[in-house]
């Protein structure tokens, strides 16, 4: 690698935040531990180095809890789920001469979803809303 060099790793705000399957989010926060140091280690060389921890995004992989719970982006501050193309715009600029200052940090791209560390009241608000909607059909 060479100065001006970035590198962009992507972890999630569960490496933030913690979540229950331990195994998984303890591997996004080691992503983000590796982002710093190596950013340290690299830095008097001018490369960057930082993660970017998307919230909840609009893929396949939560196709199933938009289904069952279609409100459920209303829990985010800007009442909407994050795009692929939100995750995108934010590495090219990290990739841009523009972010050459900076190095180590973490961007969390979540719609404001860690401001008030929803994500276990999100969780149970789309249980609730089940709930709802199941006890709505009985009655």
């Amino acid at each position: 690698m060479q100065e001006g060099d970035r590198i962009i790793n992507i972890s999630s705000i569960a490496g933030i935040m913690g979540e229950t399957i331990s195994a998984h989010y303890a591997a996004e926060a080691a992503i983000i531990g590796l982002t710093k140091t190596l950013a340290l280690e690299v830095a008097h060389r001018g490369i960057t180095v930082n993660a970017i921890a998307p919230g909840v995004i609009k893929t396949g992989m939560i196709k199933d809890m938009m289904t069952a719970t279609p409100e459920s982006h209303m829990e985010t501050p800007v009442h909407r789920y994050g795009t692929p193309e939100d995750i995108v715009e934010t590495a090219a600029y990290l990739a841009s001469p523009g972010a050459g200052y900076i190095t180590g940090q973490v961007i969390v791209v979540d719609g404001g979803l860690t401001l008030y560390n929803t994500s276990q009241q999100l969780i149970q608000n789309i249980w609730i809303i089940k709930i709802k909607n199941y006890t709505s059909w009985l009655f």
